[in-house]
């Protein structure tokens, strides 16, 4: 399994929950709702265009009303789901067992 960077685990996530509504727009603002984080589309586009390619997302084109451009809408591929799935479960025993360490005098 390749390592995803944070910034793509958050995009998988944010296209996971979105469900049909998954464009770079809407990809970006649910993560700076998520995480505070305001990053610039481009930030976003880069690693979205990756993961698109590298086949841990599908997408298509679609007409908006608002516009004669067609926006590209993204959903998890079968790879996207499984390697979001795996790092899960990698996340939760990497974190397993984590308290405050017993400061010593």
């Amino acid at each position: 399994m390749e390592e995803l960077t944070r910034k793509e685990e958050q995009i998988l996530l944010a296209v996971h929950f979105l469900n049909s509504n998954a464009y770079l727009i809407t990809i970006r603002e649910y993560i700076r709702e998520s995480t505070g984080k305001n990053y610039s589309v481009g930030t976003i586009y880069a690693p979205l265009s990756r993961l698109h390619i590298n086949g841990y997302l599908k997408s298509h084109l679609e007409k908006t009303e608002d516009s004669n451009k067609p926006v590209r809408y993204y959903e998890l591929s079968d790879k996207g789901y499984e390697s979001l799935t795996n790092l899960k479960k990698q996340t939760e025993a990497m974190w397993e067992g984590f308290t405050k360490p017993v400061l010593r005098k």
